[in-house]
Formats: C-alpha cells, sequence, structure tokens
C-alpha cells in the first residue's frame, strides 16, 4: 500500500555516547556536542537527498533503543506520488555501506504517535518506550532546509512553515546549530537542549541525593540494630549470672527463721522452770 510517508529502517546509527545518553547516563559535554553534532549533519544530509524527489514535509528520526525502534527514519511527502518516487530510486541502494531498507508507513498523524511523556521527561520506559521518542531539530535549522528546498525546487508547492520562515528565502547560508568554544558546559546549546539537559541533571542530582539519603538511613539503621543486639545481650548475659549465683536474701531470710524458732523454744523453756 502506497503512502506518503517512508520509513528508513535503522538508517541512522546512533554514536554510543548518543545511546548511553538517552539510557539515562552522564556524559561528558565534549560527547554531548559531538553526538549532536553527528545528529545534525545526518539530518542536513538526508533533508537535502530526500528533498530532490519532492516537497519533504517532515524528517522524523527516532531517539528509541528497542531493537525494533533504534534509528528508524520517517520521511513524509507532501503526496504519495513523492513519496513513491524517493522509495523506488532508494531501493536496494547503499547508505555508508549498509542497505536501505524501506517501506511505506501508514503513520501521517505524528504528533497522535510520539510519547508526550518523552518530551516532557517523564517517561519511564525510557528509551525502550513503544511510542516514538523523536530527536529534536532546531526550528532555525528546520526552516533553513526548507526554505533552500523551496529555492532549488520553485515547483513544489510553498507552505507557511512559520512567521519568519520568508526570511531564509534565497539564502545559500544555513542557520544550523553551532558549538560555542567557550569552556561553559552549555554555551554550545541551543535553549531546548540546554533545558533538556539542565532538566535530565536535575533529575539524576535529585536521586542521587535521594539514594545517599537513603543509604544513611539505612547505615543508621543497622548502626541503631547493632546497639540493640549489643544492650540485649549484656542484658542477657547479667540474667544467666544472677541465676547461677546463689540467693543471699533467701539464704538470710532462713537463718532468721532459725534464730526465730530457737529464741521461741528458749522462751518456752524459761517459762516452765
Amino acid at each position: 500500500m502506497i503512502s506518503q510517508t517512508i520509513l528508513f529502517k535503522h538508517l541512522y546509527q546512533n554514536p554510543k555516547e548518543a545511546i548511553s545518553f538517552a539510557e539515562g547516563n552522564k556524559i561528558s559535554d565534549k560527547d554531548l556536542k559531538a553526538s549532536l553534532d553527528h545528529f545534525y549533519d545526518f539530518y542536513e544530509e538526508m533533508f537535502t537527498e530526500l528533498s530532490n524527489f519532492g516537497e519533504l514535509l517532515e524528517l522524523n528520526v527516532c531517539d528509541n533503543l528497542g531493537d525494533h525502534m533504534i534509528g528508524n527514519v520517517y520521511a513524509k511527502f507532501s503526496n504519495e506520488e513523492y513519496a513513491s518516487r524517493a522509495f523506488n530510486t532508494l531501493a536496494g541502494k547503499y547508505y555508508h555501506s549498509n542497505l536501505v531498507q524501506e517501506e511505506y508507513s501508514p503513520v501521517v498523524n505524528f504528533k497522535e504517535c510520539r510519547c508526550r511523556n518523552y518530551e516532557e521527561d517523564r517517561c519511564e520506559r525510557g528509551g525502550f518506550c513503544n511510542f516514538l521518542h523523536l530527536k529534536h531539530i532546531s526550528r532555525s535549522l528546520e526552516e533553513s532546509l526548507k526554505d533552500e528546498m523551496y529555492e532549488k525546487h520553485p515547483e513544489y508547492r510553498r507552505r507557511d512553515w512559520g512567521k519568519d520562515s520568508k526570511r531564509g528565502l534565497g539564502k545559500k547560508k544555513k542557520i544550523r546549530h553551532e558549538h560555542s568554544s567557550s569552556e561553559s558546559s552549555l554555551d554550545g546549546f541551543d535553549d531546548y537542549h540546554r533545558k533538556k539537559i539542565i532538566k535530565k541533571w536535575c533529575v539524576k542530582y535529585k536521586r542521587e541525593k535521594e539514594l545517599e539519603e537513603k543509604k544513611r538511613e539505612a547505615a543508621q539503621a543497622k548502626i541503631n540494630l547493632a546497639l540493640i543486639e549489643q544492650k540485649l545481650s549484656q542484658t542477657t548475659k547479667k540474667a544467666e549470672d544472677l541465676i547461677q549465683q546463689p540467693n543471699p536474701g533467701k539464704d538470710f531470710i532462713f537463718i532468721d527463721d532459725n534464730i526465730k524458732e530457737n529464741s521461741l523454744n528458749k522462751k518456752e523453756e524459761d517459762k516452765k522452770e
């Protein structure tokens, strides 16, 4: 069944740093920037190539880690004719020594298929969620690539991609995500990635603090238990010592009884005399 959306299976090869970050691990700022550069280079290359076959409306790359979704790329064209042209041309082709695996996808509205919890950093399933975790593309880069597409192919029907989208028309210079050479950890990121990274750091810091607090509570509970066991052992030992020793109070009473009995006998004898 022909569709205006093509699914390229496992086309994007995630760097190991990107996979580690998607799993919730902390990586260095240098590795983060390198993985973002790698993805943006791939996105620009794919968008430019696919837009030669027809008007490309959306290009989405999965950030999921499941075996059936990792590296999947969805290309949505404005009509089925453009999609069919791209599908037939790319059949049997290779991308970076990997055979292009393509199929038509029924997905047209990606807003209904994406994971909303992921966009709010609340997805508990992480990268193995079955809803789409789509990699973020800066609006400036997307508008710039579309402006270039319409400039190169004026036969495509022009769409309004934003208030400032016409400003880039006729300009060949790409407005892309540039990393600063500053040593500041977040200077090289756009607002979206900066907020997302800070939020992940805050969540991870909070979890680490909670884990440390639980460890401290467990250690204190262990110390308290050891003290209780020590006191119990001392009390038990004292009780055993008391059981083994004769009872002086009872012996004294026994002696008192004998004295009392002798005293009574002596009084009776005195009376008889």
